[in-house]
């Protein structure tokens, strides 16, 4: 693959619970995904994987927020629009 390739992953006008909902199954598979990541760590060599660790916390507030926004949209009687693209390249 010479370019990167993009896929518009999300792209819809959502109520601010469906918004919940989409993002929060995204941002919690990535939360299963780095606690996953940092187990084996801790199991394999007694030490856990910091960077796994930080992106935890990144994403643990990060789902924080996304869930105010959507209790903000929800007591003010707004739809969210949500897009959300990914790029994928190969690197060596």
């Amino acid at each position: 693959m010479k370019t990167p390739q993009k896929f518009q992953l999300i792209d819809g006008i959502f109520s601010p619970a469906e918004a919940q909902q989409v993002l929060g199954v995204m941002v919690k598979g990535k939360i299963d995904f780095h606690s996953l990541e940092k187990h084996s760590e801790n199991e394999r060599s007694g030490g856990g994987m910091e960077k796994s660790g930080s992106r935890l916390a990144y994403l643990r507030d990060l789902d924080g927020r996304l869930k105010a926004l959507a209790d903000e949209a929800r007591a003010s009687g707004k739809r969210l629009k949500v897009t959300g693209e990914i790029q994928i390249e190969f690197i060596d």
